[in-house]
């Protein structure tokens, strides 16, 4: 017989009533011991672990505390997209979302779940045999980053749930409004900046790598959605929130069933009211149908589901003066003007500078230099200026005058489509503001390089295309001689550069920043071609039958792989070793009666026609923008002109939606 292990045994029974006392006093506001009981056996497990470190389970309760730190954070794949919410403004868009709803679905009244919209970070935690798995950020929807080590400080997420099954829950991790206040008091007394709003300061927080630093900043979290609901069981987007709650989540008690557009509308004008006098920051409401069996009959667009829906609050304003005007040339050559204002706090943000979008935004409104002007967030995001306080404005004051000259290459400015252009691909601020978008975030993702050291580099003469930050490691000595940058900072860059070098294709495609093409048309380029080589040599036509490409963008895309600096920087990427294959493998669709089928879409459909091509691209089919004898099939809404005859002409299939749907729900079935 085994001796008894005293010190693992007091482990066990430690961890399991610290974690009991941590759900009655943070998830249920009712603890059954003193503060003083409870840290009393908070130190004694945290001596044991340390006498015993082997004995230090990943989930015991003193990882509340963190202390974990991180060189970075790996990335991590949803195993579903974490799409974002299409919004909405007024009572009429959500009479609007409704009536589709019920056109939809065939049903005379809807019942929809209201939840408060919490201005935090979305998240996703994954339980594998009922502990705590992983934690990741939303990230672009497909890849976040892991915050294992931080979400586990947040003592109202539980370790272990009563449940074997692999479970992913998602929510909003945020900063309660007393947080926030507490953080920026510590941080002024020390001499620090402050956060602009609770949801940076959220942000800011869950992403340190050292996670005893989030642990102090008191974030919570509210768990609101269920992605594999259906498949566990659950048949109501409620059922699954009182389930998880059961289970020890956090959900929101300002959640309400409700019967009915009517009733959404009752709940948004209570939440108007209420909004400042909850404990946390809420920029609006989200509105869902309850029933999950009817989401895939309501659909999806690319970016958000059509079931859901985000009614954003309007956005408050303040008055604040112009101080001036800035203007920018951006990497496509655009001349976007910015007014640097007085800084003033909208909407929780501390603002001094606000869009003016062009010369037509600027003389519509008559925004002159020392105007006092109303400001909001549009959207509550970006700062907007509504109108000049006519009022309050000098006698002084002269029309602004827009520039006719580049303020950076000097080359005459162009007009065109009511924007105004400098064309000179040489001109600095376009390159500048190319590089930086290169390495940003939205494209390669290389930490360290920001917006002024790229700025340096390109001054430098060390940048001067995009490829030149892959040969950064051959001026190490002039690196250093720069202000502000160690041999340890240096360091950290080149492996940040080299581990770009693994990128997926479509971050590489998107920051070629080639006209028209975002995120999202890098992604679909990425999984139609697979290969950077296969894109550089595609026409035209084969690109504009894509979705989300079209005419125009194709026409862009084979002008730019004309160029030959552009095809020298392709020929250079591929010689530094970076990737140019699409990482995600190409999806095999299960035989079934679209496979391989070219159609073409026409006239007017019950939804938009990229949310019909990509469904019947997800069954294998293959879109085209004109009919032909290699067409299979013609999808004809109301009102279908040329297309349709034409298809009638050369005897080709013609379905209307209500002949087709059966047969794509069928294909659907095997997927």
């Amino acid at each position: 017989m085994e001796p008894i292990d005293r010190d693992k045994q007091r482990i066990q029974e430690l961890t399991e009533l610290l974690n009991r006392y941590n759900y009655e006093y943070y998830v249920n506001d009712n603890p059954s011991v003193s503060d003083a009981e409870y840290d009393s056996l908070m130190e004694e497990l945290q001596l044991l672990e340390r006498k015993r470190p082997e004995l230090k389970d990943k989930h015991s309760p003193t990882s509340r505390v963190g202390g974990g730190v991180l060189t970075n954070f790996k990335k991590v794949t949803h195993k579903k997209y974490m799409l974002s919410i299409a919004d909405v403004f007024n009572e009429d868009e959500l009479f609007n979302f409704d009536a589709t709803i019920r056109k939809l679905t065939g049903l005379k009244v809807v019942d929809y779940m209201c939840e408060v919209k919490i201005d935090g970070l979305a998240c996703s935690i994954i339980y594998k045999d009922g502990k705590l798995d992983i934690a990741s950020t939303r990230g672009d929807g497909y890849i976040g980053e892991d915050v294992t080590n931080n979400v586990m400080t947040i003592k109202t997420i539980p370790f272990t749930i009563n449940d074997k099954r692999e479970i992913e829950v998602r929510g909003e991790v945020y900063m309660p409004k007393a947080s926030l206040a507490s953080l920026n008091a510590e941080r002024e007394k020390n001499g620090e900046p402050l956060f602009a709003n609770a949801r940076n300061a959220a942000a800011g927080s869950l992403r340190q790598l050292d996670s005893a630093v989030t642990a102090k900043r008191k974030l919570e979290a509210f768990w609101y959605y269920v992605p594999d609901a259906l498949e566990l069981g659950f048949t109501k987007h409620s059922e699954a929130l009182n389930y998880i709650q059961s289970l020890g989540f956090r959900t929101n008690p300002e959640r309400r069933l409700v019967h009915g557009i009517d009733e959404v509308i009752s709940y948004m004008h209570e939440y108007h009211q209420k909004r400042s006098s909850l404990p946390y920051d809420i920029d609006g409401l989200v509105i869902k149908v309850d029933d999950m069996r009817l989401y895939d009959i309501i659909g999806y667009t690319m970016k958000t589901p059509k079931w859901e829906i985000a009614y954003k609050f309007p956005p408050e304003e303040q008055i604040t003066q112009v101080l001036g005007i800035e203007i920018s040339v951006g990497r496509t050559g655009r001349v976007s003007p910015t007014a640097i204002l007085a800084p003033v706090r909208v909407s929780g943000s501390l603002i001094s500078r606000a869009t003016l979008n062009n010369e037509d935004f600027i003389k519509s409104k008559d925004i002159r230099i020392g105007d006092y002007v109303s400001l909001h967030k549009a959207g509550d995001v970006i700062p907007e200026v509504e109108k000049v306080i006519l009022e309050r404005r000098n006698k002084d004051a002269l029309p602004y005058q827009f520039p006719t000259d580049c303020p950076y290459c000097h080359e005459k400015l162009q007009r065109i489509q009511g924007q105004t252009f400098c064309k000179n691909d040489q001109c600095p601020s376009r390159n500048i503001n190319s590089l930086i978008f290169f390495v940003s975030d939205q494209a390669m993702d290389i930490k360290g390089l920001g917006d002024k050291l790229v700025e340096s580099l390109f001054n430098e003469g060390l940048v001067k295309r995009a490829p030149d930050f892959y040969t950064l490691k051959e001026h190490k000595e002039d690196l250093m001689m720069m202000d502000g940058i160690g041999e340890k900072t240096v360091n950290s860059l080149f492996d940040a550069i080299e581990n770009s070098k693994k990128n997926d294709l479509y971050m590489l495609i998107c920051g070629l920043a080639i006209p028209l093409v975002g995120k999202k048309t890098a992604i679909v380029l990425a999984d139609h071609f697979q290969t950077l080589d296969a894109l550089v040599n595609s026409d035209e036509n084969e690109l504009a039958a894509l979705m989300d490409v079209g005419e125009i963008t194709a026409r862009k895309i084979v002008e730019y792989f004309k160029a030959p600096e552009h095809l020298d920087d392709v020929r250079r990427f591929k010689e530094l070793g970076l990737n140019t294959i699409n990482l995600k493998p190409k999806k095999e669709v299960p035989d079934n009666y679209f496979k391989g089928k070219k159609f073409v879409l026409t006239g007017t459909l019950s939804v938009t026609r990229d949310e019909m091509t990509k469904r019947l691209e997800n069954l294998g089919a293959i879109s085209s923008s004109s009919v032909s004898k290699a067409t299979s099939f013609v999808l004809a809404g109301e009102a279908s002109g040329s297309k349709l005859t034409k298809a009638q002409k050369l005897n080709i299939t013609v379905y209307d939606e209500e002949t087709i749907m059966p047969l794509i729900l069928e294909a659907e079935k095997k997927i």
